[in-house]
């Protein structure tokens, strides 16, 4: 599970971005999401980056502080990613940018108005920052329908990783494909059958558009952390890059989605311990791997600040 993978923009599915380690250890940092701070009716789609009157959270609603770390991390990787569209016939500058945007620069290099067809890369790159992620993205999820349906019978108006796991829980168990044996592989394994599952029994498996853990590469039987919600909703994480990434369908129907609210759940949790490793509540033994929700080598680098440069405290 932990091997190398030769990833392929163009052929696998969307790689873990710089962005969505960041975003993660900045909910981590900015601590649990209040009740009063979730949104109720509020359009995200209706968010302007540069029009105040389209930000939800004015007067005295509160936004989530993990929202304000998560909104100058964007503005941050604005600023750094300039220097790929300005040198983008420079493999050795290319090298270091994020999978996605290199393959994209370079495609644009190739057309008969290399310039404007960066330009246009950019312009898409940087919409992505200003108001996909924080508006459309993030402003959803921080919603009463969304992540507030996780949190509905939590204890508090602020609820912490042990009212959420009350509820939720991060199960690891042993995933198999249909033409497998269950109780074989437990028996094998000495390990309880309760958790050995068929893959097409979870909840990612019984979508319009299923996900399949194959389609990560990953070879089934398999031991992974699987997220159990109230909802009574199972969907695996899956290791991938040097991550996780939920297979819901929020968050594997639309690439530009950077989070969805299991993951959103996972980082309070992770925030509260302390940890980059989302905590195994019950099942069986997984590797670390599959535990892994951000990078280590961003996180020892990544320092949540707030949108006037501002550290965390």
């Amino acid at each position: 599970m932990d091997r190398d993978y030769d990833y392929k923009v163009d052929r696998d599915p969307p790689n873990v971005e710089p962005i969505e380690h960041q975003i993660r250890l900045d909910f981590m940092g900015g601590g649990p999401v209040r009740r009063d701070q979730l949104l109720g009716d509020y359009n995200p789609w209706s968010y302007k980056a540069e029009t105040p009157t389209t930000h939800p959270w004015r007067g005295v609603k509160q936004k989530p502080r993990g929202l304000d770390y998560a909104e100058a991390s964007c503005d941050v990787r604005i600023r750094e990613e300039e220097k790929f569209y300005e040198h983008a016939d420079d493999d050795t500058v290319l090298v270091d940018a994020p999978a996605y945007l290199a393959a994209r620069i370079r495609e644009a290099s190739e057309q008969s108005d290399p310039h404007e067809a960066v330009r246009e890369v950019r312009k898409d790159r940087e919409k992505w920052y200003q108001e996909l992620i924080p508006g459309a993205n993030l402003r959803q999820i921080l919603k009463e329908s969304s992540y507030g349906s996780l949190i509905e019978k939590c204890i508090g108006p602020t609820p912490d990783a042990n009212h959420l796991l009350e509820h939720n829980a991060f199960v690891g168990m042993v995933i198999v494909d249909d033409d497998t044996n269950p109780d074989a592989i437990a028996r094998e394994h000495d390990i309880d059958s309760v958790y050995v599952l068929p893959e097409s029994v979870l909840s990612h498996a019984n979508t319009d558009e299923p996900v399949a853990l194959a389609d990560y590469g990953i070879e089934l039987p398999a031991p992974v952390l699987v997220g159990e919600y109230d909802s009574g909703s199972q969907y695996p994480f899956i290791p991938w890059g040097d991550a996780l990434t939920c297979s819901c369908p929020y968050k594997q129907s639309a690439p530009f989605r950077v989070m969805c609210k299991h993951e959103l759940l996972a980082t309070i949790v992770c925030g509260d311990h302390d940890s980059i490793f989302i905590p195994l509540t019950r099942g069986i033994h997984v590797p670390h791997r599959a535990r892994r929700f951000a990078s280590p080598e961003i996180a020892v680098s990544h320092q949540p600040r707030t949108a006037g440069g501002h550290p965390s405290p």
